[in-house]
């Protein structure tokens, strides 16, 4: 299966580097210039091709774990009433994909955001944005993880795909055996099947503590790989 097209070029993911990198938003303690503030915490602000490549350069690091999340509409509400949820959120890159939040951007001023981001949609783009790497897809359902696996195999084959079951995810951390035992080397980019915020935050702590990369919580991709 050839790779999804994008509305993205190399050309244009070339121009967009160098623009980041003049601006030095690599630094990964920084937001992007793309950003909003909504309920106390960063929204990117970008478009497609900007926040591709802000992502990538992210990956790069490997200086600390950071994590990519989505805001989806139940997230958002709690963001508005949790200071905790608030502090959490506001260390990750967030990438809205509930159509109130956009209306919530407008209303506030600034304007509507730029774009909405689908789970799935980001998680193909990533791949097929992204040159070749490890890419360890973590998660508590082992059926789910290999649906997964199947379909970015052929999404963009020229990654090196494993797949890591968390046997036990509690109290915030996991057990030793849980989420230990990458396979090979210590992956590139980690994808988590996780839904809502209190799991995420979960293996957030747990598979930060064996990986120094970008952690994507996207629970939503794997439903549809699932469905």
């Amino acid at each position: 299966m050839r790779p999804a097209s994008l509305p993205i070029s190399r050309p244009a993911h070339s121009d967009v580097f160098a623009r980041l990198e003049q601006r030095e938003e690599w630094i990964a303690t920084g937001q992007p210039e793309g950003s909003r503030n909504l309920f106390g915490v960063q929204v990117c602000d970008m478009g497609w091709t900007e926040t591709l490549t802000y992502v990538e350069l992210i990956s790069n690091l490997r200086q600390s774990p950071r994590t990519l999340s989505f805001l989806d509409r139940r997230t958002v509400l709690r963001l508005a009433i949790d200071a905790d949820c608030r502090a959490v959120l506001g260390a990750r890159i967030l990438l809205p994909t509930s159509r109130a939040l956009g209306l919530t951007a407008r209303w506030r001023g600034g304007g509507a955001l730029k774009t909405r981001f689908d789970p799935a949609s980001f998680v193909d783009a990533s791949l097929t944005f992204m040159p070749r790497c490890h890419i360890a897809l973590v998660g508590a359902h082992l059926p789910r993880l290999e649906a997964m696996r199947e379909h970015l195999s052929q999404h963009a084959p020229w990654h090196m795909l494993s797949v890591t079951k968390a046997a036990d995810i509690g109290n915030g951390i996991a057990a030793n055996s849980a989420v230990a035992g990458f396979v090979g080397t210590v992956p590139d980019l980690v994808i988590v099947d996780a839904h809502g915020y209190d799991e995420e935050t979960r293996y957030e702590k747990a598979v930060g503590l064996r990986h120094n990369g970008l952690i994507v919580m996207a629970g939503a991709a794997f439903n549809e790989r699932n469905s």
